[in-house]
């Protein structure tokens, strides 16, 4: 079996990050420190990779990790919000002379900590990326300790020490039920995907906080709470059965994501309703598709590419600098008003 960091460091005394460091040629590290593990490592048969200099500049990947429900849609640039995200990784990465290195990971916990061990492991990757991917929290603080930079985008691990980039999904939720409210509506339906999403549970948080400072009511058959994360036909289906078995009906209805908002709109519009005329809908993200609709989508603009280009300068400055103090850094959101609102 391969001799591990973990293996160095339970044999010298030094943390695994301390260890990483020194295998990986990053930060001040005493030279006492550093010969003993080098020493260790020989002793032990640690596999050293060698690069000349030509080829260490080529080996400098970014690992960016998302979940593997995303392959349903085509893998993460098959997804219209992540891969403006993507995107704004791709356009920093070229610029400092990194390649992106995308990977799957399943969702079945002992495969991910291998796939994710594997890659903290490797010399060949400066630094790792994680998109909107719930993880487990030994894991992360096994990956903090390695010394791997790590940023997460669209997720957040504030109590352990984690660099996170979040858009102000609070905010956003609270200016577009103020803006439906304005427009005359009290009845206002929310449609969701899972609320261990953080996105998704602060945008729920923003819905019902302005319901209650406007002292309306919060009616849990308005609340409904679907099985998957982007889906538009399972708001179609929520939709749907909704208004078959619902005699009360909200006005306007507040979709999580944009993918959902349109679901919302075709399932109405099938069941013979106007929109905006008998119902107004809203999204949040201002995906493609919701400007190009009819009616257009009243939703939040996300800065999409921003995020990404935010998530790399910050893993950036952690490459270079690992002693860095945690940062969450959270990004502005704009409404965007369209066709798809109206006064009741």
């Amino acid at each position: 079996m391969a001799t591990t960091l973990s293996d160095i460091a339970n044999k010298t005394g030094f943390s695994v990050s301390t260890v990483s460091r020194v295998i990986n040629k990053k930060g001040n590290i005493s030279n006492q420190t550093r010969d003993a593990i080098l020493n260790a490592a020989n002793e032990m048969g640690y596999e050293f990779k060698k690069y000349n200099k030509e080829t260490n500049q080529k080996s400098k990947y970014i690992a960016t990790v998302f979940n593997n429900r995303l392959d349903k849609q085509g893998g993460i640039l098959g997804n219209p919000f992540y891969a403006q995200i993507a995107l704004g990784l791709e356009n920093f990465i070229k610029e400092h002379n990194y390649e992106l290195l995308i990977k799957s990971i399943t969702g079945v916990r002992k495969r991910d900590r291998k796939t994710i061990k594997e890659m903290i492991a490797s010399q060949e990757i400066a630094g790792m990326i994680f998109i909107g991917y719930m993880i487990d929290e030994k894991l992360i603080m096994e990956i903090k300790e390695s010394g791997m930079p790590v940023v997460v985008i669209d997720n957040h691990f504030w109590q352990e020490n984690i660099d996170c980039i979040l858009n102000d999904n609070i905010a956003g939720s609270k200016k577009m039920m103020n803006h439906l409210i304005e427009l005359g509506h009290k009845n206002i339906g929310f449609i969701s995907g899972p609320l261990d999403n953080t996105s998704f549970e602060e945008r729920y948080t923003g819905y019902i906080n302005t319901l209650r400072n406007h002292s309306l009511e919060i009616k849990d058959k308005f609340i409904k709470i679907g099985d998957s994360t982007y889906g538009t036909e399972s708001a179609y289906k929520v939709i749907t059965k909704m208004l078959k078995e619902e005699k009360e009906l909200p006005t306007a209805f507040f979709a999580v994501n944009d993918s959902r908002a349109i679901g919302v709109i075709k399932a109405l519009q099938d069941a013979g309703f106007k929109v905006p005329g008998d119902f107004s809908v809203a999204g949040f993200d201002d995906i493609e598709t919701g400007r190009h609709i009819t009616p257009s989508l009243t939703t939040v603009k996300i800065f999409k590419q921003e995020m990404g280009i935010t998530a790399m300068e910050r893993l950036y400055e952690l490459i270079n600098n690992p002693d860095e103090k945690t940062r969450k850094i959270v990004i502005p959101v704009e409404l965007i008003k369209r066709n798809s609102t109206d006064t009741i």
